[in-house]
């Protein structure tokens, strides 16, 4: 529920307090918190500051709001925004069949992310995000960036920030239906998430069009080697946006190259490693494979998704050329992955065209014990695979299925409930010590996630 009118009544409550108090002295206590907060601007404070006392109307003229969205401030004319949030990840992980690879997965309990969100708006045409992660007992940036969008087409944006690559990865973790990503992410997450860049995007209520140079994430560099560079872009468009409809199509491209000395991204200085976890706790790869000799990556793919009322499909296919340095060939890695959601509550997903993605379900009724509302209830499976073998370099491939249960209790609260099966895995290393293909490995995943 918003706030806005409460705040208001205990600053004027304050205010009233103070009587005939002369707004240089008690008030300007008030006064120099409500500015430095970001809750009025210099030129209102210094109109208030030379009134005695101050007046319902002054305190109309700031807002003050504490709803899903987190705590917010606002200026009365709109050019100074700021607003705190976050999320909470707690999982429960669990496998099946993991004894018969090189390596067993870790099973147990983690915070799998922990989130503090610092963001806002000032002079109306800036806008800025931080957002630094607390989980695995240490501290990660993820974004952290600075938007200019003074131009009505167009938008800038410098600093950490996600490359536009993938559908997939572009969705936050706080939105998709399954607890991991595909394995589409074992060739896009190790080379084209989150890097420092400028970038820069065009979009309108059914389409985007974005596109990006980057240097490196945000680890230091500790081997005294120059970064890497590299490009990205990618094009969504929907014929059909709807509510209850949505018809999305989108590609995206994206070029890396190492420098002369051999440096890699995301701090794995000198090689480039290709994978995926079973989950993030596990630490148990099915698919790896390390490059040690990559000059550049090359990479192109495409995606698609449709919703029709409480059902949808999405899929992506990625396709990855690694060339490397000397005479040795040209590899190349692919993956893919088809899913499908049906809302037994009846909700339709929520579509964002101008960022051409999927946002969080929204019940339509919350869940509360004394109103008789059950939130939303979510079935979702997803199909994929990856292949990490290519002219004498492997790194194996698997095959799985995923089936979800998801209740959201509100916009905020949701329990998910992953089951994974792993299966045709070959040539992957962890299976190289068992004398080759194994069994199925099943992993199971339960968590409690808490955004705003």
């Amino acid at each position: 529920m918003a706030t806005n009118k409460t705040a208001k009544m205990l600053l004027l409550g304050t205010a009233t307090a103070l009587g005939s108090l002369s707004a240089q002295a008690a008030d300007k206590e008030l006064l120099d918190m409500l500015l430095q907060n970001g809750a009025i601007n210099q030129t209102q404070y210094d109109t208030l500051i030379k009134k005695e006392t101050l007046s319902k109307k002054d305190v109309d003229d700031i807002k003050i709001k504490l709803n899903k969205k987190g705590l917010q401030f606002e200026t009365g004319d709109g050019d100074f925004k700021f607003a705190f949030g976050g999320r909470i990840q707690a999982d429960a992980t669990f496998h099946s069949n993991d004894q018969a690879v090189s390596g067993a997965a870790e099973d147990g309990t983690e915070i799998r992310r922990g989130r503090l969100l610092f963001k806002g708006q000032f002079w109306r045409d800036f806008k800025f995000m931080s957002e630094v992660d607390f989980a695995d007992n240490s501290t990660a940036v993820k974004d952290m960036f600075v938007t200019y969008k003074g131009i009505d087409w167009l938008e800038l944006t410098v600093g950490h920030q996600k490359q536009p690559i993938s559908m997939e990865l572009q969705e936050s973790s706080n939105d998709i239906m399954f607890t991991e990503r595909s394995l589409v992410n074992s060739l896009t997450a190790n080379l084209f998430d989150r890097a420092i860049g400028i970038h820069a995007k065009s979009s309108g209520n059914d389409w985007s069009a974005q596109i990006g140079a980057y240097g490196e994430s945000m680890e230091p560099n500790k081997n005294d080697l120059d970064e890497g560079y590299g490009i990205a872009s990618r094009l969504t468009y929907a014929p059909i946006n709807e509510k209850d409809q949505v018809l999305h199509l989108g590609t995206y491209g994206g070029y890396r190259t190492m420098d002369s000395k051999g440096s890699a991204l995301r701090g794995n200085k000198g090689s480039v490693e290709l994978s995926y976890e079973t989950t993030h706790m596990s630490n148990l790869k099915l698919t790896k494979l390390k490059i040690n000799n990559a000059k550049d990556f090359t990479m192109a793919g495409f995606e698609s998704a449709y919703m029709y009322g409480p059902f949808s499909v999405q899929g992506e296919y990625a396709h990855l050329w690694a060339d490397l340095r000397g005479n040795e060939p040209t590899l190349d890695f692919n993956a893919f992955y088809v899913q499908a959601g049906w809302t037994l509550t009846g909700e339709s997903r929520t579509y964002k065209g101008s960022d051409g993605e999927f946002k969080r379900l929204k019940p339509d009724q919350n869940f509360s014990l004394r109103n008789g509302g059950w939130g939303a209830v979510e079935l979702a499976a997803r199909y994929d695979q990856n292949d990490l073998n290519s002219d004498g370099y492997n790194g194996g491939s698997e095959k799985a299925v995923t089936v979800a249960l998801n209740w959201y209790l509100n916009e905020n609260l949701r329990l998910m409930a992953d089951y994974r099966t792993a299966f045709d895995i070959s040539g992957s290393p962890v299976t190289a010590a068992n004398g080759g293909d194994i069994e199925d490995v099943h992993a199971f995943t339960f968590r409690t996630q808490l955004a705003f």
